[in-house]
């Protein structure tokens, strides 16, 4: 049972009328974020939470889905497995019809697929590193890691979180090209860069660093960067080419991600074999901005705390 704090009484109720509910409660949950968007506005005295992010345009997805059918059928025959190709027949299924039941979600951690792992001792990169949950376990499994975030504050973070782990931490960004970038700090994964940014960071290529430092191989790459996706993999064609890393790539920034990833890569080296998995959102992927403790609650009211709808792709590939 929840703890005697947690509260697990509730009262579903139309937004019009949520602002006249006596005693006030702490926390009003509405279903989606357009509707919080609504009920920050006139909604007093409660914390407003979304237990789901924005829904997705369906109509988008379809006309995408349409008219790109055949780089869709190309990415679908490249993958090796029946898991990727239900995952990925499921996750167009689900947002062109907006049926979130559609979706096929992975129960593993992001970008840990048996098969597609290396051996102990391996030397991996973390692009996109965010505050280190992913390097930490990528340590913890035996890896030496150099983990990569621009952002100065969640540098910070990345770099508490990482001590004394076998985890190299810089602050700078992955490109296709050596230059500085101006961004503006968010404090949390979705840093943007921006022309009229405050902040200035440094970016490299992959391909630089790995000669700049004389690492010996390079055998796993991750890869979560907000959209810039295809621009690492630009600038990181010569370790492709010589080690054939292993590759876990997100592959949910840009709706054409999917074959546009696929076909970079295939253009550099043409003997990869492709999965693809599907992540729903934790609360540590994605917090609702509740209260750890609303798992046991959630858990009481038959509720879910992951969302089990959009949310992360990745294409993986060995």
């Amino acid at each position: 049972p929840p703890p005697p704090s947690i509260q697990t009484d509730f009262r579903i109720t139309n937004l019009a009328d949520a602002d006249k509910i006596h005693p006030r409660p702490e926390y009003i949950l509405v279903i989606d974020h357009l509707n919080a968007r609504v009920a920050n506005k006139y909604i007093s005295d409660c914390k407003i939470i979304s237990l789901n992010g924005p829904l997705p345009n369906s109509e988008l997805a379809y006309n995408t889905f349409m008219n790109n059918l055949g780089k869709l059928h190309e990415v679908y025959e490249s993958l090796t497995d029946g898991e990727s190709k239900k995952t990925f027949y499921g996750y167009w299924l689900g947002n062109i019809s907006h049926q979130f039941s559609e979706l096929v979600h992975s129960n593993n951690s992001h970008y840990i697929l048996a098969g597609f792992m290396p051996e102990k001792g391996a030397v991996v990169i973390d692009g996109g590193a965010f505050d280190g949950g992913s390097a930490v376990i990528f340590s913890e499994m035996g890896y030496k890691v150099y983990s990569f975030e621009m952002d100065k504050a969640i540098f910070e973070k990345l770099k508490a979180f990482t001590e004394n782990k076998n985890v190299v931490v810089e602050q700078m960004g992955l490109g296709s090209i050596k230059h500085e970038m101006r961004y503006n700090p968010s404090g949390s994964s979705a840093t943007q860069w921006s022309n009229t940014g405050s902040e200035i960071a440094q970016v490299t290529t992959l391909d630089a660093y790995v000669r700049e430092n004389n690492l010996p191989s390079v055998d796993f790459i991750k890869l979560d960067v907000e959209g810039a996706e295809l621009d690492v993999l630009k600038g990181a064609t010569t370790v492709i080419s010589r080690y054939k890393p292993i590759l876990a790539i997100s592959a949910y920034h840009k709706w054409d991600d999917l074959w546009t990833l696929m076909n970079f890569v295939k253009s550099v080296r043409s003997d990869y074999e492709w999965a693809f998995r599907h992540y729903p959102a934790s609360y540590e992927d994605a917090p609702s901005g509740l209260p750890k403790e609303w798992d046991i609650a959630a858990f009481e009211l038959g509720l879910d705390a992951n969302d089990k709808r959009y949310f992360e792709c990745c294409l993986m590939a060995r």
